[in-house]
C-alpha cells in the first residue's frame, strides 16, 4: 500500500491527467472518464485507509469499510459539485480562450457513471487494505 505522501501524488497526476485530458478532448473515448472516476476512487479510499491505519476502529471492520468507502464517496460527491460549478462559471470563458468547446460536465447517467466508478474505486481499495486494517486491529487488541 502507498504512503500517504505517494497517494496524494498520485492524487495530483490523476487530476493533470484530467487537465490535459480536457485540453486535447480525450473525453470523446467513453472509457477515460471512467478510468479517471475509478482512479481517483480507489486512491482517495488509499489516503483515507492510510489514515485509518493510525485511527482505525478495533474490531470494527465492516464500520472501517464504511469508513473508507464513504468518506471516498464523499470525496467524489463533491467533485460532482465542483464540476457542476466549473460548468455553470468557466465553461464559455473556457470555451472562448481555447477556441473550442469545454464541457466540465456531463449529463445525468454521466454523473451515476462517475459515482458508481468513484465507489468501485473505493470498493477495491478497502478490499486491498483490509489485511492492513486487520494488522491494525490485532495489535490493538
Amino acid at each position: 500500500m502507498l504512503n500517504m505522501r505517494q497517494t496524494i501524488w498520485v492524487l495530483v497526476a490523476i487530476f493533470s491527467v484530467n487537465l490535459v485530458g480536457l485540453y486535447l478532448e480525450w473525453y470523446n473515448f467513453f472509457w477515460f472518464d471512467m478510468v479517471l472516476h475509478f482512479s481517483g476512487g480507489l486512491f482517495v479510499a488509499m489516503l483515507f485507509a492510510n489514515y485509518l491505519k493510525a485511527h482505525a476502529l478495533p474490531n470494527a471492520k465492516l464500520a472501517n469499510i464504511l469508513i473508507v468507502v464513504g468518506a471516498a464517496t464523499m470525496i467524489g460527491v463533491v467533485w460532482e459539485f465542483a464540476e457542476y460549478f466549473a460548468h455553470i462559471t468557466f465553461a464559455e470563458k473556457a470555451s472562448a480562450a481555447f477556441g473550442m468547446r469545454v464541457d466540465f460536465m456531463g449529463d445525468l447517467d454521466d454523473t451515476i457513471t462517475d459515482l458508481l466508478m468513484d465507489m468501485l474505486g473505493a470498493l477495491l481499495a478497502a478490499k486491498l487494505s483490509l489485511r492492513f486494517l486487520s494488522r491494525v486491529n490485532k495489535g490493538r487488541s
